[in-house]
């Protein structure tokens, strides 16, 4: 079992900026949360990470491992702020979502699967994300033709 430690990840900005997220543990589900403070102090604005690992459920009589499966599943949610300015009272309102861009991972992982297995099924995911026409994909909105 892995220690629990911060995340860091650098951003896609022509100088790349690393951002350091901290564990704030796991949520009411089992869901571990890891959020970068970095963005000054709207809080509801901070980018974070959800990891969950779901694990089989104990074994039943008569029972294969054909349908017992592990899921671990990762995602990143990257608030943007609304841009608001003051009030005709001259205030200003508190920070609001825009919107949320979000990715989000789950790998499958059959309980009768080999090491090298999940080893080769995290590096194809990791390597998929930086291929030229996948990035042409998520980050043009390029379809292929």
């Amino acid at each position: 079992m892995p220690a629990v430690a911060n995340i860091v990840l650098a951003d896609a900005q022509a100088t790349p900026v690393n951002h350091t997220f901290i564990p704030l543990g796991p949520d009411s589900n089992g869901v571990w949360w890891f959020e970068d403070q970095s963005a000054g102090s709207a809080e509801i604005g901070w980018n974070r990470i959800s990891v969950e690992l779901k694990r089989p459920r104990n074994p039943a009589p008569g029972q294969t491992s054909r349908e017992r499966m592990s899921r671990a599943k990762i995602g990143i949610h990257t608030p943007k702020l609304e841009t608001l300015g003051n009030t005709s009272a001259g205030y200003t309102p508190p920070p609001t979502i825009a919107y949320i861009a979000r990715a989000n991972v789950e790998l499958m992982l059959p309980e009768r699967g080999t090491l090298q297995d999940r080893k080769d099924l995290r590096k194809y995911t990791e390597k998929v994300l930086a291929d030229a026409n996948i990035s042409l994909v998520i980050e043009q909105l390029q379809s292929y033709f």
